[in-house]
């Protein structure tokens, strides 16, 4: 890792210099609005030293055949979930320090021109590009960090809790880092305790956007009390029905966070992502350029390629399909499956795309039981290891491997997947499982009755066939299990409120222990604990002494320390372990296979490595000219 790391800092070293040399060149919509006096020339809108983008800087070079593209054009998709599409998110967020692909490794100053550490990872400091503009052409300053941190996370009426990722060990019971600022570029946090993961936490956790240290303070103190009159507030409020008590609910409805940049409320919001929202009829997310947009390509060109993204609402992903067959969409990963790659093969021509496999960056179906489910039958069945092996063993994943990933896919190896009928029946009877009622259905270890509801939303193509197939193994040792669909947003209300028993979902972890914390339980299992654990007990309810406590643990040792350390891979070693030992998750499969959907017209595609790496480097894909 440290060898990539310091090639990808010399590449970006040589880069920089390179473009203080540069003449700039700007997407024509932009010199259109140059030439009325609507924009400032491309140097003014531009940083000092602008981020550079060449072969291997994005994506590695072993996976894409870079080029330098050209400009113009819309490119477009379908949201099956209202108001949200993953694949525009990943295209359009911003983080302050990035990395090629969305890896941990050779992280590269991205918002900022610089950053680095002391010894023991308790100071970290970085210093912003000098000349950097907010898409309305305001500069960027540390004033933007400083407002963040005093005005937005110091109000505990704007944030009730302060962001575990900015607290010492990022711990959420952990003291508030302390934000110095050093000039108009430069800024200092420092923790009380090591926190080794705090430079991948602000570069690829949970798809970290800047937004989370800074934000356009010109525009939000308009409507902040330390600034304004609350009275001078007074129509927005009344807009939103709201008193000017409640000042601070109509801060938050302002404020654009790294989640919110789809959102309609999002357009007009000053930005550093390369496209910004814009208004747009209902049923379609619409974002375009943004001007001010700090990086270029290695011949000047200011970056996006694309001018305008659009993304049209669909009732399901079935429809996401039938559009990309037709050859309305341009790219599409979220919601593409490999039971679809025959009709995504066989229509290429008609459609005008290709279909381009690609890696899974994640576990791609899981089954999820929820530990804390407020039934205390239900708890002493699934909270027993025994009970979790025997589903475990009852799980054929070489039949599930084969129908619903037509074979392209390895199983788990961060759970054990040997399929044993007779141990799950046997370590069921063991612990008690051995009687039954009128219709065959096991009985609980109390003698109660013992049934399991899947509930799950068909949020990608394989989670409904998974789900059937799970309801199948469970029945097949005796367990009353049912399934039931239901929509994406009643799924989310339902985990939010505690009340599912169980589901199926996706995760980046285990298999991505410093890009994501989803090996903590999410997603419908063991709700009650991380809300414990992310309020610092003040909801949910305690972990400590039961069987998860020693992930929690894990999980601490892992923010702590520097991933490539020998303390980083021990506690990711510890992880593991754990994901084997204890069996939280029931993971289907690994290393799958992902057909992406791409316009034949796209240029700077990749051909290999992770699909979600095409997305996150959107700024440099462009359509060829036909």
């Amino acid at each position: 890792m440290r060898n990539q790391l310091f090639i990808t800092l010399l590449l970006m070293a040589m880069l920089s210099m390179s473009a203080g040399a540069m003449t700039f060149n700007e997407a024509p919509m932009l010199a259109e609005k140059v030439a009325s006096g609507e924009l400032p020339p491309v140097e003014d809108r531009l940083p000092d030293d602008p981020f550079v983008v060449g072969p291997g800087v994005l994506i590695v070079e072993e996976d894409l055949d870079w080029e330098v593209g050209t400009y113009g054009g819309t490119l477009q998709t379908a949201n099956p979930q209202p108001d949200w599409q993953p694949d525009l998110f990943i295209m359009a967020n911003e983080p302050l320090l990035l990395a090629p692909g969305i890896s941990a490794e050779g992280v590269m100053p991205n918002i900022v021109s610089e950053f680095s550490s002391n010894e023991d990872n308790t100071v970290f400091e970085f210093t912003l590009r000098t000349g950097l503009k907010w898409s309305d052409g305001e500069p960027v300053s540390t004033e933007d960090v400083r407002f963040v941190f005093e005005d937005v996370y110091g109000n505990p009426e704007i944030t009730p809790v302060f962001p575990a990722k900015f607290r010492s060990g990022g711990d959420p019971t952990g003291e508030p880092g302390v934000v110095e600022i050093l000039d108009e570029h430069s800024f200092r946090i420092t923790f009380g305790e090591p926190y080794g993961a705090f430079i991948t936490q602000v570069t690829i956790a949970g798809w970290a956007g800047y937004q989370e240290l800074l934000l356009p303070a010109h525009h939000l103190k308009q409507y902040h009390i330390n600034y304004v009159d609350v009275a001078d507030l007074k129509p927005e409020l009344e807009a939103e029905e709201l008193s000017e008590d409640e000042w601070y609910n109509l801060f938050n409805l302002v404020r654009i966070g790294h989640w919110d940049i789809l959102a309609a409320r999002a357009a007009g919001f000053p930005s550093l992502n390369p496209w910004v929202t814009v208004e747009a009829p209902a049923g379609i997310l619409a974002m375009e350029r943004n001007p001010y947009y700090h990086k270029v390509d290695v011949e000047g060109n200011q970056l996006p390629y694309i001018d305008r993204l659009e993304s049209f609402e669909v009732s399901d992903v079935d429809m996401s399909t039938m559009m990309v067959i037709t050859g309305e969409i341009d790219i599409l990963r979220e919601d593409t499956a490999l039971n679809q790659m025959p009709l995504y093969r066989e229509n290429e021509e008609r459609g005008g795309y290709r279909t381009v496999p690609l890696e899974m960056h994640v576990h791609p179906t899981y089954l999820a039981i929820n530990y804390t489910y407020d039934d205390p039958t239900f708890r002493l069945v699934t909270n027993d290891l025994r009970f979790r092996q025997a589903v475990n063993y009852a799980i054929d994943r070489d039949e599930l491997i084969d129908s619903i990933y037509f074979g392209l896919a390895t199983e788990p190896t961060w759970i054990p997947s040997e399929y044993d009928l007779d141990r799950a029946n046997e370590l069921l009877d063991e612990m008690g499982m051995d009687q039954r009622d009128s219709e065959g259905w096991r009985l609980a270890p109390n003698g109660e009755t013992f049934d399991i509801l899947i509930e799950v939303a068909q949020m990608a193509p394989d989670f409904v066939p998974v789900a059937e197939l799970m309801t199948e193994y469970l029945q097949d040792i005796g367990i009353n299990a049912s399934m039931r669909q239901i929509g994406i947003e009643l799924r989310g209300q339902r985990d939010q409120a505690n009340e599912l028993q169980a589901t199926i979902g996706w995760t980046h972890g285990p298999i991505w222990p410093w890009g994501n914390f989803d090996y903590l339980p999410s997603w419908g299992w063991g709700r009650n604990w991380i809300d414990y654990f992310n309020t610092g007990g003040t909801t949910g309810e305690t972990f400590e002494g039961e069987w998860i406590d020693e992930l929690f643990e894990v999980h601490r040792r892992l923010i702590r320390v520097i991933p490539d350390s020998e303390e980083g891979q021990q506690a990711a070693q510890d992880l593991r372990d754990f994901y084997y030992e204890n069996i939280p998750l029931f993971l289907t499969a690994e290393e799958v296979t992902y057909p992406m959907i791409f316009s034949a017209q796209l240029g700077n595609v990749p051909h290999s490595g992770q699909a979600i790496a095409a997305n996150y480097s959107g700024e440099q894909l462009f359509f060829r000219e036909e």
